[in-house]
């Protein structure tokens, strides 16, 4: 009965979202919240998030029903459910959430079920530690939230999310704003707080890795728009700043991702990459914002947008066939695959439009949104501002390279060669409920490279929202460009697809010659082996002078005939397990000494009432007193 609720669930939201979409702004719903008043809205902004949050998770509960199913070892079937329903009614509420205390509340709610979520499998040492590192990680992100939305309240004078009045108090917009990218930082893993992201998705079930990676991530690009949304004016120099910091945060996810060997945590550095590229368009906005350019901002803001809902696409399919090799092979080890394409077809063509996607080759909507945000870099290069536009355009194009190289990697080591173990030689695609949600994900990463002239009044529509009175640039703009390129590339589609079936008839035919499967060149070898093949970890060793983290060991080869050799190498995040996560780790631990507070007896909790009673009394009496000295106004 879970699942037809949950796709009936999904099913409604889409439509909701859709029709909202089209519409625009559809209202908000008032009410009480523990006396204060509290509302729930939906507009352009809310839509453009929920539609991808309710695709997501009604594919996720039809592939978890196979992945994951309720007779699942330990009893982690039911939790598993439960806390995944959980997590999507969280963010559907932190996406309508228009009141400070609501949405904190719907944030939690998101966050708490996210880490049992993690912790699914929590008799592994590691993943118990994966869970506890992103508790860590996402309260400390609260609390910057928590104080940027008591700020907020004290701006615009109520706990209401509304629009604020003009530049009343700038310091006040500038610290507001500021909380925000640095509290909404730690959700969308924008360096240097990536560093929870790695392990937690590689060590949750995948199509839990999915929906934290296309949408949870994706939270923290919300919350920074419909914050930024809501501030009458952008401070200078912002904009640049947090343009730098999503290159650099793409240029360190694509570094990583090439070097990895597992390849879910590989699928994990390319969504910090991915969030970085989106970080570089929200940047590029703010900037316009800032500037009074109306061209930039819709340039920077629907580059944004658009590669919100294409790395929802191609990273949930992603992740949903990286579930299904772990499933086929119960590793994750690139090093012990190969040859799953033979093993795996349907599994290799539903994915193949993921990795040439996630690439951002054409006509797929990667490359797309990233033409727009190139746009967007040669329009801010053209007008001479902001300067971190010089650096972010070369870190782009190499972005797009080495995403390439790594998922070449991603595919030629996982489906390519011949099975490197007994494990991928056994391997099998999955049934169909963990294939058809794959296939339709394939379908719409073509859709939303061929039809993205179509969504371009939606994201003018939500441009309207981010910038109000920035009118309609995108669609008379670069909607004929797109429109060409849509075109062109589906020309090019359907003479590959014509080409193809001519093919496939021709060697039908009776009087064709017989097939002969023909050995490949065996280098000089009498008899070949798999461990001849190049392993992913030398395919990507030119890279490892330029990643700090990336630790070779290999003795050399001195004599003329040498002795048998070992080669080993390991990859340890440097910015995150190298520096941040023991700081955060130390934290933790004096954070738990606060446990003697609990003794669990009631008259200890009495008196920690009366303590803050006589505080708060205290305060309420000497306060005039102090003001005076102090030489403050009451």
């Amino acid at each position: 009965m879970a699942l037809p609720l949950s796709l009936l669930g999904a099913v409604l939201g889409i439509i909701g979202a859709v029709l909202c979409l089209g519409q625009g702004d559809v209202g908000a719903v008032d009410f009480q919240l523990a006396g204060f008043p509290a509302r729930l809205g939906l507009d352009a902004l809310s839509a453009a998030f929920l539609v991808p949050l309710h695709i997501v998770a009604g594919l996720g509960a039809v592939y978890g029903s196979s992945y994951w199913p309720l007779d699942a070892p330990k009893g982690t079937g039911r939790s598993l459910r439960f806390f995944f329903a959980l997590l999507v009614v969280g963010m559907t509420f932190v996406f309508l959430a228009r009141q400070g205390i609501f949405f904190i509340l719907a944030w939690e709610t998101m966050a708490v079920s996210a880490f049992f979520l993690i912790g699914t499998d929590h008799e592994d040492a590691k993943v118990r530690r994966a869970a506890w590192v992103y508790l860590v990680a996402t309260h400390l992100g609260t609390v910057l939230l928590t104080v940027m939305v008591i700020l907020l309240a004290r701006r615009s004078g109520g706990w209401l999310w509304i629009p604020l009045p003009g530049n009343v108090s700038p310091k006040l917009d500038t610290a507001i704003l500021i909380l925000a990218i640095l509290g909404f930082a730690f959700k969308a893993g924008w360096i240097p707080f990536h560093f929870w992201l790695p392990a937690a998705h590689a060590g949750s079930p995948s199509h839990v890795s999915a929906i934290l990676s296309a949408v949870m991530l994706k939270a923290g690009i919300y919350g920074v728009l419909r914050v930024s949304g809501l501030l009458p004016w952008i401070p200078t120099g912002v904009g640049g700043t947090l343009l730098l910091i999503g290159a650099a945060t793409a240029l360190y996810g694509v570094f990583y991702a090439l070097a990895e060997l597992d390849f879910k945590r590989l699928l994990a550095y390319s969504s910090i990459e991915n969030l970085g590229v989106i970080g570089m368009g929200i940047g590029l906005g703010l900037t316009g914002r800032a500037t009074h350019d109306a061209w930039l901002t819709a340039l920077g803001f629907g580059a944004a947008l658009l590669h919100v809902w294409n790395h929802a696409a191609f990273k949930s399919l992603l992740f949903f066939g990286a579930g299904a090799v772990l499933h086929a092979t119960e590793t994750r080890d690139m090093e012990a695959l190969g040859g799953l394409a033979s093993r795996m077809p349907r599994t290799a063509l539903a994915l193949f439009p993921g990795v040439l996607a996630v690439a951002a080759l054409p006509p797929f909507g990667a490359f797309v949104s990233e033409w727009v945000l190139y746009r967007g870099l040669f329009a801010a290069l053209m007008r001479g501002y902001p300067w971190s536009a010089g650096l972010a355009l070369p870190a782009l194009a190499l972005v797009g390279g080495l995403a390439a190289v790594a998922f070449a990697k991603f595919l030629g080591f996982l489906f390519l060669g011949s099975p490197r173990s007994a494990a991928a030689e056994k391997a099998h695609d999955p049934h169909l409920p963990m294939l058809i949600p794959m296939g339709i994900l394939a379908v719409f990463c073509l859709a939303l490279g061929l039809g993205s002239a179509w969504l371009l009044p939606t994201v003018d529509r939500v441009v309207a929202i981010l910038a109000p009175g920035n009118p309609d640039k995108l669609l008379p703009t670069i909607g004929y460009e797109l429109r060409l390129i849509g075109g062109f590339a589906g020309a090019l589609l359907l003479l590959a697809g014509l080409a193809w079936s001519w093919v496939r008839r021709r060697h039908r035919t009776p009087d064709s010659p017989p097939e002969t499967d023909l050995p490949t060149w065996g280098c000089g070898y009498s008899s070949p082996s798999v461990r001849m093949q190049y392993s992913a970890d030398s395919f990507a060793d030119g890279w490892a002078g330029l990643l700090p983290g990336k630790r070779i060991r290999m003795r050399r080869l001195k004599a003329v005939f040498p002795t048998p050799t070992t080669f080993h190498s390991d990859l340890t995040d440097s910015v995150g397990l190298g520096f941040l996560e023991p700081r955060v780790e130390r934290l933790a631990a004096w954070a738990l000494r606060l446990r003697r507070l609990q003794p669990g007896y009631l008259t200890v909790y009495l008196l920690y009432v009366l303590f803050a009673l006589l505080a708060v009394f205290s305060w309420m009496l000497l306060r005039p007193w102090w003001m005076a000295l102090l030489g403050w106004r009451p």
